[in-house]
């Protein structure tokens, strides 16, 4: 189910990386929540965040993915901002 965003890019820190099953965990740095990453707006995306090791901190924009859960889709990943940066040499953008 796609779910609009109405969001603006949050920086998150990756928590735990992405596993075999494409779920990965990060916290949302301005307000501490966790969130789970499970879908994601296209393979370039998820292959992409598939590459980033824990503490990475990225801009994302994100949008529940389940309405009873903590789950959430990645709709997008900014690349060219100041935090992406800054982690620049610790991922591998994959296109």
């Amino acid at each position: 189910m796609r779910t609009s965003s109405g969001s603006r890019p949050r920086s998150v820190v990756v928590r735990r990386p992405m596993n075999d099953h494409g779920t990965m965990t990060v916290e949302v740095a301005d307000t501490r929540e966790t969130r789970h990453l499970v879908d994601y707006e296209s393979e370039r995306v998820r292959r992409t965040l598939s590459q980033l090791p824990s503490g990475t901190t990225v801009p994302l924009t994100m949008a529940r993915a389940g309405g009873r859960s903590n789950v959430w889709r990645v709709l997008d990943f900014h690349r060219d901002s100041p935090a992406t940066r800054a982690d620049a040499d610790r991922a591998r953008t994959v296109d």
